[in-house]
């Protein structure tokens, strides 16, 4: 049965917000296919890790950077045609990625098309973010975040292993990318009954367009719970950086090849899945920031309860999962708490600010956990993830009493 929800600026009815997981999977996907399908094939074709990682990382790069031309998102064509206009690069990427033979010769080409496919990949977050500012009313907004993270995060594991399936049972490897880009096209198909943001200052050349797409952003950052938001939303807690490193040390937990591929991927899909709805649902019940100190907070226990757990596979499997769901959980309701603060203007630009922020953080608190890692074993690098944890969530605590008494402007709303 479809539930209606009225828009942020009464723009009519909608459906479920289920329609920001299914149209937010394509960009979850961009990460997912790379990092552990290519990821997987080029490390059985002898391919070092370091070229593998640069590879990844090039995925994490564009997250990290789109906001500097998030403005052609907000400014130029229509939401759906930006979409419309980024699965098709998408999906020649796809194809391309999975038809060129994975040897150390082609990594080069690789990395380029891989590079390309997740710029073109933020033009679906772009789309994505604006119609789900638009067409959310402000009390829904945290099951909104919960459900736009899901589709992220479930492509990201779920998805990626099921691109390598396709590699490695389709009788073509370019089938498997012919067969995701199918999939992205029947995503598409939940852009139907979504209504376009309002048009702004369409009169006026992409150049002034630009610059006030970043002058919302200067006027956010005025306001005190403009930069509250932001300071938490890069503050190194809730970023998940351990499990980047969950296949490294699955041997400590004697872990076999097939529990570590249950676990990280669809295990773990269901698993932040199952955290972003969490999450969502927190956010629509207490203040944002609130909801993302909690969900932080859980991510800190997760990562003491691995450095605790027996070194066996139920304890690896246990233990990690229960990090993924806090993971799920602090996605959902940072998205919850920059949609709440952001209005409805210049999404794309204020809101990916607040995102890559985040991902550059993180990969900070990632390079932190394999220093830790190096100099003294896993536990100490988990130990040191919960220490600054602890040490954020605190300033949390300093922070959240500058603005005691004021309120995002969808907390007075009544879900």
């Amino acid at each position: 049965m479809s539930v209606v929800v009225r828009g942020a600026a009464d723009a009519g009815p909608i459906r479920h917000p289920w329609v920001w997981a299914v149209l937010y999977f394509p960009f979850g996907l961009t990460t997912g296919f790379p990092s552990i399908a290519l990821g997987y094939l080029a490390g059985r074709a002898g391919v070092p890790v370091a070229a593998i990682a640069a590879i990844v990382g090039l995925t994490w790069l564009a997250s990290g950077w789109k906001w500097t031309w998030a403005p052609l998102g907000d400014y130029t064509l229509s939401r759906k045609r930006w979409y419309r206009i980024a699965i098709t690069l998408v999906s020649v990427g796809f194809v391309a990625m999975s038809a060129i033979p994975i040897v150390p010769r082609n990594m080069p080409i690789l990395s380029a098309i891989v590079l390309l496919t997740s710029i073109s990949g933020t033009f679906i977050a772009f789309a994505v973010e604006g119609l789900m500012t638009h067409n959310t009313h402000p009390a829904a907004r945290g099951r909104a975040g919960g459900w736009f993270q899901s589709g992220n995060q479930f492509a990201q594991t779920a998805g990626g292993g099921l691109g390598l399936f396709l590699m490695k049972h389709l009788p073509s490897p370019w089938m498997a990318g012919a067969t995701l880009a199918a999939l992205l096209w029947l995503c598409s198909l939940a852009l139907n009954g979504l209504q376009e943001p309002p048009a702004h200052h369409q009169d006026v050349g992409f150049g002034a367009r630009t610059a006030d797409a970043f002058r919302e952003l200067g006027g956010l950052l005025k306001l005190r719970l403009g930069r509250i938001g932001l300071l938490l939303a890069i503050l190194p807690i809730g970023t998940g950086a351990a499990q980047g490193l969950f296949g490294g040390i699955a041997p400590e937990w004697h872990a076999s090849a097939d529990t570590v591929a249950a676990v990280l991927g669809l295990g773990g899909g269901l698993a932040i899945v199952a955290g972003c709805f969490a999450g969502g649902m927190l956010a629509d019940r207490m203040t944002k920031p609130n909801a993302y100190a909690t969900a932080c907070a859980l991510g800190v226990l997760g990562a003491l309860a691995i450095a605790i757990s027996p070194r066996t596979e139920l304890g690896y499997a246990a233990s990690t999962l229960l990090y993924t769901f806090a993971l799920g959980m602090g996605a959902a309701t940072l998205t919850a708490m920059v949609i709440a603060i952001i209005g409805n203007t210049a999404a794309a630009t204020k809101i990916n600010v607040f995102f890559a922020l985040n991902t550059l953080f993180s990969l900070g608190m990632l390079r932190a956990n394999g220093w830790a890692h190096d100099k003294a074993g896993t536990n100490s690098m988990l130990c040191l993830e919960a220490g600054v944890g602890v040490v954020c969530l605190l300033l949390f605590v300093a922070v959240a009493r500058q603005i005691k008494g004021e309120h995002l402007p969808d907390e007075a709303v009544t879900p």
